[in-house]
Order: structure tokens, then sequence, then C-alpha cells
């Protein structure tokens, strides 16, 4: 009888396996990878004896791995899938074993001991194996071994110097495990491509031959891709380039004293100069190693079916671990709610449509989601799905982790596993807890300052609003003067300040001018009692790239925003600052003013207007532009 291949792969191909296939005696090569199908691995698959290649990945199969695919001598390729139990140790059997794929899975137990004396393996890809704790063996013979996959396998002890014996190897990852010691002298022999040990827990000073190297992480030129990440090594050299979460924490964050538990070579990023937020990205894709950077931040092909639909048109996505570092937190309870919506398995051409993606969610180191797949909780490519969660921030740092356990599609196109994620909110639980620390400790001088400086500037508002005969006390106020200013007066007044503002802000055809010292006595009126806003003496250029530049000007503290005092970064909004009575609005209108409900209506908008632009957040302060449109609704 001739020899068989039989590949149907692609499809959607749906139910279980029928066990009749273990009769094709004559079958070489199975491929049934990317379907729908469903059940376990028949255990008559052990009597083809001649099989060499049986591909089941990207499917939904389950249960545990047939103990009779041991006695199929002649396999050459074995693949990942979603099954579970032990693994078997007839496995070690397979002497003509070329890959052993164990991923998507929920294997438990250790690796069976003939596993390390298959020569001819050259790709072994176990990760998240369910274990006590391995170690590695005395000594291993893997000496046609290319590519080894150890991931997040609970491995503890050393790194053995033995591995360096394999010199076909290329490929290593040994990362998430809790390996100790150093990394062996011997491996500066190995001719390796890609090396990734994050985050375990080897120390000691790195030696030469890496950190000449470590630092052209995923360098097309050289080939050469490298993760050391969240380890505790010492380098050689001053670490004046690196920055980590704990030193971010020390450095900008009041009482913000925590040691550096790590180290890191990996990508992180700070968004500067605010230093309050920063993201970590770990690992690569197997499916498609050389990718780069601009792979990890994906755009939407077909626009989510929701409000605020915009919010999704982007993700970022990361093949391992994608962490994200809120710093300078004041300590409390938080809400965190995040955003997600599959927008890259979406595509029903490449049967991407059919790819899961599933990820753990850690906040704060801990897991509070397991396997969530986002496809399944929105229903659907391209839905939305909100997961929130509540902790407690300690040490003014919080940190949130999407964890990539080695679940879901892996090789289906596109080839970009791992978590992804459209957005993050982060709110307090109660009031108290907003305020958010940020560089510079504020005295208790300063906090005197501050409050006189309210105190202050309330009076400076009432004289304002006394000037402008909104308050009805006679004893601040326009006694002997001629002039009466009706109510169309005075919203033409408070119209022309804020047009006056805005062409600084937004209309000046040179650069944005922040004015820094609004107050009664810069407003003008002319004989039409037109406003104008005078003295700009204190105006600068408002540079966006560096709104930190004033805080330490020399200026009248009266008349600056909160942002000056609490050294934050400023904006033209400083220019909207000034504190407000928390009275009843109505008694702050003039008592002159005809009771009419226009009138009345007007002013309470007016107020709850200036009311807006006085807000201690900057943020939810209005523009200039937005104030102008609301006062010429107002008037028309």
């Amino acid at each position: 009888m001739s020899k068989l291949n039989s590949d149907l792969s692609d499809n959607t191909i749906h139910g279980s396996i029928p066990y009749q296939i273990g009769y094709l005696f004559q079958l070489i090569t199975l491929s049934l990878r990317q379907n729908l199908l469903t059940g376990e691995i028949p255990p008559s698959f052990g009597r083809l004896s001649s099989l060499q290649v049986l591909s089941l990945r990207s499917n939904q199969l389950s249960g545990e791995i047939p103990r009779e695919l041991g006695d199929l001598s002649q396999l050459r390729s074995l693949p990942e899938n979603g099954l579970s139990g032990t693994l078997p140790p007839e496995l070690g059997k397979l002497s003509n074993l070329q890959e052993l794929w164990l991923t998507s899975n929920n294997l438990r137990g250790d690796l069976p001991k003939d596993y390390e004396n298959l020569k001819n393996l050259t790709t072994l890809f176990v990760t998240d194996l369910q274990t006590k704790g391995l170690s590695f063996p005395e000594s291993a013979n893997l000496s046609s071994i290319l590519s080894l996959t150890l991931r997040n396998c609970s491995i503890t002890g050393s790194i053995p110097p033995y591995i360096a014996n394999w010199n076909q190897l290329r490929f290593l990852d040994l990362s998430f495990n809790n390996l100790t010691g150093g990394i062996p002298s011997t491996f500066k022999n190995l001719f390796l491509y890609q090396m990734y040990l994050t985050r375990n827990m080897l120390n000691g000073t790195l030696p030469d031959w890496i950190y000449r190297n470590v630092w052209e992480l995923k360098s097309k030129i050289r080939g050469k891709f490298m993760d050391l990440a969240y380890n505790q090594f010492r380098f050689p050299e001053p670490e004046t380039h690196k920055t980590f979460p704990e030193e971010i924490v020390r450095k900008y964050c009041p009482d913000g004293q925590k040691k550096s538990q790590y180290n890191s070579t990996s990508n992180f990023y700070v968004n500067k100069p605010a230093n309050n937020w920063a993201y970590s990205c770990n690992g690569h894709f197997y499916g498609d190693s050389m990718a780069d950077s601009s792979k990890f931040v994906q755009k939407v092909t077909c626009g989510a079916a929701v409000t605020g639909a915009s919010l999704y048109d982007e993700a970022r996505l990361c093949p391992n671990s994608l962490k994200y570092y809120g710093f300078c937190l004041r300590n409390g309870n938080y809400n965190i709610s995040l955003y997600f919506s599959e927008i890259v398995f979406t595509n029903n051409d490449d049967y991407s449509s059919s790819a899961k993606r599933v990820f753990d969610i850690y906040i704060q180191r801990e897991l509070r989601l397991k396997d969530f797949n986002i496809k399944e909780m929105a229903r659907h490519s391209n839905n939305v799905t909100i997961q929130s969660f509540e902790a407690s921030v300690r040490e003014h740092l919080l940190e949130i982790e999407l964890f990539w356990a080695g679940k879901g599609s892996l090789y289906a196109p596109p080839s970009f596993h791992g978590p992804l994620t459209s957005a993050i909110s982060v709110t307090p639980t109660t009031v108290q807890n907003f305020e958010v620390n940020r560089p510079g400790r504020l005295s208790k001088i300063g906090i005197v300052a501050i409050v006189l400086g309210a105190v202050l500037a309330l009076i400076l508002f009432l004289a304002l609003m006394s000037r402008l005969g909104w308050i009805g006390d006679r004893e601040l106020r326009d006694a002997n003067s001629s002039t009466r200013l009706d109510w169309p007066t005075r919203v033409r007044i408070c119209h022309g300040i804020v047009k006056g503002l805005k062409y600084l802000h937004e209309d000046n055809p040179s650069r944005k001018i922040v004015h820094r010292n609004i107050k009664p006595s810069n407003i003008l009126l002319d004989g039409n009692l037109n406003a104008k806003v005078s003295d700009l003496g204190l105006a600068k250029l408002y540079d966006e790239e560096n709104p930190y530049k004033f805080i330490q000007e020399k200026g009248t503290v009266v008349y600056m925003a909160p942002e000056y005092a609490m050294r934050k970064a400023i904006t033209e909004k400083v220019d909207a600052i000034v504190l407000h009575s928390k009275g009843r609005l109505s008694e702050l209108v003039d008592k002159q003013m005809p009771n009419e409900h226009v009138v009345m209506k007007q002013a309470k908008i007016i107020l709850e207007l200036a009311m807006r632009c006085v807000d201690q957040s900057p943020t939810l302060r209005p523009t200039m532009s937005e104030v102008l449109s609301e006062l010429e609704r107002i008037s028309n």
C-alpha cells in the first residue's frame, strides 16, 4: 500500500476526531490544525506506526495526552493543544522525535527523565507547566537542539553550564522561572541569536560579553535579541540610561522610599516629563520572532460597534508580559477599569477570526482573572468588554500586569499572541484619595502659603465681582459713579475678557501666550465699556514640550494657580483660575439687577462657568474657546 498524507488544516471542521483514523496504518502526515475540533485525542492514534507528523494545534481539544502516542516510533513532530493531565513518560521513547511542543495546555507534573536524552530533538517548547518545582538534571544530551524553551515551569536552581555544550543551540528561553545564581561563563562560547532570562532570581555581575550586546535589544543589524529584565544583576558600568519603576517612586514621589527589587534591560517606557505612568513589554512573538516594536501597537481594521468607539481604534499588544505602572498615587483604594476589544484576530479570510487570545490579569501582583479571553467575554471580534477591579495602593505605586500564560492561539495568522488592551482607567474610590503626590514635597510653609493665597484670591474675586457690579455690597462699590452697568453690558464685559485671553491662548499667529497675571486691576474698560486685557509683564510663550518651565520663576503668589505651588505641569489654563465662594450662587448677583427669570438664569450659568474655571484640576477647566462659546450662546 502507498503512503498517505492528509492535510485538512485551516478549515472549520467541527466535532470530535473519529477514532477510525487510527486504522489508516499507512498514514505518514496528519494535519488537522486550525479547525474547531473538540473532545479528546483518540488512543487509536497509537496504531499509526508509520506516522511521522501529527499537527493538531489551534483547535479546542481537551483531555489527557494518550500514552499510546509513545508507540509512534517514527513520529518526528508533536504539537501543542489545550490538553490536561500529566506528561506520559512513554513520550520519552520517541527516539526519532525532532519537535515537541507542549504549550496552550493545562499540563501538570514533571518532565519525564527520558526527555533529556532525545538526541534527535531540535525543538523543545514547554510553557506554563503546573508543577511544584523543577530543576535541571545533572546531565542532559540534547546534542541536536536548536531551540529550547522552558518558560514559566517553576524551574529552580542554577542554569547548568553544560547547556554550552549544545553547540547547535540558537534560541534559549528560560524566562519566568525561579532560577538563581549567575549566567554561566561557558555561555560566551554559544552562538545564540536570542536569549530570554526574564523574571527569574538571577544575580551577580553581568559578564562583559553580555554587557556589550544587551543594549542592542532587537537589533536587526546583528539579529540578536536578549532580555534579562526583572532579575537582580549588577552592572559593571553606571546605570545612567536605565529607569526602573521603584526608582521613579523614590525620586519623584513624596515618601517614596521603596527599595528597588529588580533591575531591567527590557523595554521600559515612561511618559516624560510627567513621570506618572509607564509600561514595560517582555518577550517575543513565537510565530514572528523578528517583529519589531511597531507591531506592539495594532490599529483597528473594522471599528468597534459601541459608543465611544474611537477609544478602541488602537490597542497595545505584547508577546508575554505587558505591565503598566501608575506612580505617585496617594495610598488608598482605587477602582481600575481595563478596556478590551479584539481588533487583531478578526479576519475570516485568513481564519484569524477563529483564533483565541487568552491571558491572565494581575493587579498589585495578585492574580485577579485567569484565562481571560477577550472574544469570549465580548462575544465577538471588535466587540467591547470592560473588566473592573478594586485595588489598594501602597507606597504610591500601582502595578497592572497582563500576562500570557501560554494559552490560546500561538501561530494563527497574524502571529501576534499575548495580551492586548485598548485603555486603562484608574479612579479613587473616595474623594480623599483623589489628590496625587507629584514631584516636590509640600512643606508646612508651602501649605500655609497656598491657604493664604486662596483667601486673598477670594477677596480679589469678590472685588472683581464688585467692580463689575455683580455684588450688592455697597461698601465694596463704582458709589459716586454715574456709570450704571445693566445686565447686557456686564455680559459684554465678560465676553471681552474671554475673547482677549482666547487670542493669547489660541489665535496668536506666532505662539501660544500665557498671561499669568489675570486680576481686576489688569482688566481695563474703555469709554464704551469694552473690556481690555492689559499688563503683559509676566506673560510667557507657552512651551508644550516643557510644561514645568515656569515652576521656578518668581511671581505674585496671590494670582497664581495651584499648579505653581504644587509644582505641577503648567498650561494655559492657569489664566482661568480664580477661587470662588461656596455660598449660594444666587446671593452673588447684584440685588439691583432686575429679578427677571432670564437675568437670573444667565447669571447662574455664568457663575457655574466661573466655578468650572477654578477647578483644582487643570484638565477639568474649560478652554477659553469653550468659555467664549458659552458666553456667546447666552448673549444670543
